[in-house]
């Protein structure tokens, strides 16, 4: 009897616990979806203009730095063709709300960016989209304001998360293949 009421309690500590995990990941999102309505760009423009002046994009997001919204993207300064060891990959981020974008560089030296975004640029060497394609393929699927692309694994695929805000201010995961453009929705 104990032990079954001591497991009960386990159980009703981790569904209480991971509850108000997801309760706050919903704030987080509410949160940032609230404040992309202010962003004078899209992650395609960020995108664009972090490629342009720092190598090839491997990833790229809007979202909260602090009470403030953040652009922040990925790229691999070496280019696409320069496989993850032998490049600097680094993220610009900065306020997206100015007239201009001027993002800070930080040069990536920890193991959980360096993997992170090792993982991003093989993945999309794997396909010839780049981001701002997939951006127009999710965007073609479903209306809206795209505020994330993360290239990831699913089904042994690389694929990019794609999130997007919808006009009534939800969010929509969409799953884009790099290899053959197609698309799913999550569910």
């Amino acid at each position: 009897m104990r032990k079954a009421l001591s497991g009960a309690l386990v159980l009703a500590f981790v569904a209480v616990m991971g509850g108000s995990g997801l309760a706050a990941e919903d704030k987080d999102t509410e949160a940032l979806l609230s404040k992309l309505k202010d962003s004078k760009r899209s992650l395609a423009d960020g995108i664009k203009q972090a490629g342009q002046e720092d190598g090839y994009v491997v990833s790229a997001k809007f979202e909260m730095d602090g009470e403030d919204l953040s652009l922040s993207v990925y790229t691999a300064k070496e280019g696409r063709e320069t496989d993850a060891e032998h490049n600097t990959l680094m993220e610009l981020s900065g306020d997206p709300t100015k007239d201009s974008w001027t993002p800070k560089k930080e040069v990536f030296t920890d193991k959980e960016h360096i993997a992170r975004a090792s993982m991003h640029l093989t993945l999309m060497q794997l396909g010839d989209r780049s981001l701002v394609d997939v951006i127009k393929i999710a965007q073609a699927r479903q209306s809206g304001f795209v505020y994330s692309a993360n290239p990831v694994v699913r089904s042994g695929r690389p694929v990019v998360d794609v999130l997007v805000a919808t006009p009534d201010n939800k969010s929509v995961h969409l799953i884009v293949d790099i290899l053959n453009g197609n698309v799913a929705e999550s569910a």
